[in-house]
């Protein structure tokens, strides 16, 4: 397995024993090859099939369980890649149609197809296997330029793929994509549904249907995972007090923060600040 601070990967990881994860979100986009291994992923409210030569895709503070049947004769292997969505930036400022691709993959939860199916000798599973055997004889003063081009290359044939897009990034209607930009735009102020709907002339009832039709999940909880994925960046980068942060991200009452955060992330804000960021 590779690890640093802010990367994790590792190439055909098998399990022979029943798999089956709790409910879990966290702060790095997580993209996993399935190889081998059947069972079911349940994402807001949704099930969804796994089966071998998949792509899973999991933004940031996306909340999912992964369960897979396993024996000795049939394992679960897979390979994972885990990654803070920071480390691309600097990468991608010579590329605004890759950039506006990332963004949207990495910050809008309700954009992205979890499940996609992809042959072994496509691209992106290539690059898996490419980087695993590359990443041996890489030396640690390269190791970071390596990352960066290797994650760009995985964003570019993401972005290239047969089906464009479309591929992983799910088609709303537009009042859906107005939704997500408003949160987007007002996650610090507290919340009130009749204020958002009136910005948008539609009913509460209306664009709150809209919305869990389309997503799966609804507005508050897709506001709740916003701001908590803004708090873990406040946490990282900064010494701000807990209270603080949670009152920049609308959540002004410090025990129902840490409440959420806990809930959202698995730790405390302040175990979070001191464990996985140092």
């Amino acid at each position: 397995m590779i690890q640093t601070k802010w990367f994790q990967y590792e190439y055909r990881r098998m399990s022979t024993k029943y798999f089956r994860e709790v409910f879990h979100a966290h702060s790095q986009m997580e993209l996993t090859y399935v190889h081998e291994g059947r069972g079911l992923l349940i994402i807001d409210g949704k099930s969804y099939s796994i089966e071998p030569s998949t792509l899973l895709v999991f933004p940031p503070f996306q909340m999912h369980r992964v369960q897979i049947q396993v024996t000795e004769e049939e394992p679960f292997i897979r390979s994972v890649l885990q990654f803070e969505p920071a480390v691309l930036h600097g990468y991608l400022n010579d590329f605004p149609s890759l950039k506006d691709f990332y963004q949207r993959l990495t910050l809008q939860q309700a954009n992205v197809h979890p499940v996609n199916a992809m042959a072994e000798t496509e691209p992106v599973a290539v690059l898996f296997k490419q980087f695993s055997s590359a990443i041996r004889t890489t030396s640690e003063v390269n190791f970071e330029e390596n990352m960066g081009i290797f994650l760009l290359s995985l964003m570019h044939q993401l972005k290239q793929s047969p089906d464009g897009e479309s591929a992983f990034l799910k088609k709303h209607n537009h009042h859906v994509e107005d939704v997500i930009k408003w949160i987007e735009k007002h996650y610090m102020e507290s919340f009130r549904l009749e204020v958002l709907a009136s910005e948008l002339h539609l009913s509460p009832y209306h664009v709150a249907h809209l919305f869990k039709e389309s997503t799966g999940t609804t507005i508050v909880a897709y506001t709740r995972a916003t701001r908590i994925r803004h708090a873990c960046s406040l946490l990282r980068k900064s010494t701000l007090p807990l209270s603080e942060i949670g009152y920049r991200v609308g959540i002004a009452n410090p025990s129902y923060f840490s409440k959420i955060f806990s809930e959202i992330m698995g730790v405390t804000p302040l175990t979070y600040r001191r464990h996985l960021v140092k």
